[in-house]
């Protein structure tokens, strides 16, 4: 079998954690399995790179930042290539460079443009395995970037569907539960998960994956696992696929949770737009992604204007807001979240829409903007009743441990 696999971060922060993925690898390649390693860089190493670099400026240069960033994973795949090596297994390090990874110049949060598999095939076909850094590749005139956080997914991912294997995404924890199992101890793991679902949810708030790595798996089909690292029973983790068994019997498959979100407003614009323009204009100099806009017409024929994003993004948006001159102000309100239901069922199954209101009335939780999709509902709600919320809602939807 051919299979990409990535190691995160916690799976990789000791040299004993490093000696044994070395044991398993051993193991895999003496069954005839042609592998691929990729790896994150150890433990907190990437946080504790970010705080030096802030040590010396409070405005790093982002090209310089990257490069600094990249010898994390650098070390990761050197330390796992010599450890394979020396329990009698061909192995070779790469970094992103070496690797083939093209992507576009934007430091920090570069796209992969392509993959020139050359170098790597060579490896491959002297039947090494080859242990790949995450996050990071080079522009066509040898710039260092990075991926951005979770950017090991995605190179894990990219390798996989550029050669047509699996890919074995494993990390500390078993798989994709119903709801993140720190919020809501019942929660379920769910063996399999559609492309679409596990999208949606990593869009919303759950991090186990990283959305860019779901969507380059749905776009090529690449066969998806997700598992704690070196658990021997696959049964253990979730595969995500394009379709699964459970759509008729569960309409809603996970609940996802974004903490710390703003409201943004402006109120009584004129409806010609052109101060909404401005806005997002600068908006998107400061590379921000809206999930939730919304429009109102009030009586008087004045247009009320309305967004949410996370409260950092707030913070840099007030910042510059006096590029958009005095005649209109940006409020804030803090203190709520971002609850979604999600799950493919939900454009088949009636009434779920009402489950979830009157489930939230019954117990005495107020929501905010409402959104929908074919295969979620979002609603904001004040950051106090979220413990509540995911209770009452995750035993609603049966989103719990079944009973035996």
């Amino acid at each position: 079998m051919n299979i990409v696999e990535k190691y995160g971060g916690t799976s990789v922060g000791t040299l004993e954690q490093i000696s044994a993925i070395a044991q398993h690898v051993k193991e895999m390649y003496e069954q005839g399995h042609h592998l691929i390693i990729v790896a994150s860089a150890m433990g907190k190493t990437t946080n504790q790179l970010i705080a030096l670099a802030n040590q010396i400026s409070d405005h790093v240069n982002k090209r310089e930042l990257d490069s600094l960033l990249s010898t994390g994973e650098q070390k990761t795949v050197t330390l796992l290539a010599m450890a394979i090596g020396a329990l009698g297994v061909p192995a070779i390090s790469l970094t992103g460079y070496q690797c083939g990874f093209i992507t576009s110049h934007h430091h920090a949060h570069a796209r992969i443009k392509d993959i020139d598999i050359t170098n790597l095939r060579h490896h491959l076909d002297d039947g090494k395995v080859v242990v790949v850094a995450g996050f990071q590749g080079a522009t066509e005139n040898g710039e260092i970037t990075t991926l951005g956080r979770g950017g090991s997914d995605t190179t894990a991912v990219a390798l996989a569907a550029k050669l047509g294997w699996e890919c074995h995404i494993y990390t500390d924890v078993n798989g994709v539960y119903t709801i993140d199992p720190r919020l809501y101890p019942k929660a379920r793991l769910l063996k399999e998960i559609t492309y679409d679902e596990m999208m949606q949810m990593a869009c919303l708030g759950a991090g186990v994956l990283e959305t860019r790595s779901v969507e380059l798996a749905s776009k090529y089909n690449v066969p998806l696992f997700l598992g704690r690292a070196l658990e021997k029973d696959k049964s253990r983790g979730t595969w995500i696929m394009e379709k699964t068994k459970h759509l008729e019997d569960m309409p809603i498959t996970g609940i996802s949770i974004k903490d710390d979100y703003a409201i943004m407003r402006i109120n009584d614009l004129p409806t010609d737009g052109v101060f909404i323009a401005r806005l997002f204009a600068m908006i998107a100099r400061l590379n921000i992604n809206l999930d939730t806009i919304s429009q109102q017409l009030s009586e008087e024929g004045r247009v009320n204007f309305s967004f949410y994003c996370n409260e950092e993004q707030s913070e840099q948006i007030l910042e510059h807001s006096e590029e958009l001159g005095e005649e209109y102000s940006i409020t804030r309100m803090l203190g709520f979240i971002k609850l979604s239901l999600i799950g493919v069922g939900i454009s088949t199954h009636s009434g779920i829409a009402s489950k979830v209101f009157d489930t939230l009335n019954a117990n005495g939780i107020r929501y905010y903007m409402i959104t929908s999709s074919e295969i979620s509902i979002s609603l904001t709600i004040e950051k106090k009743d979220r413990e509540k919320a995911i209770r009452v809602l995750g035993d609603a939807f049966d989103l719990g441990v079944q009973k035996k």
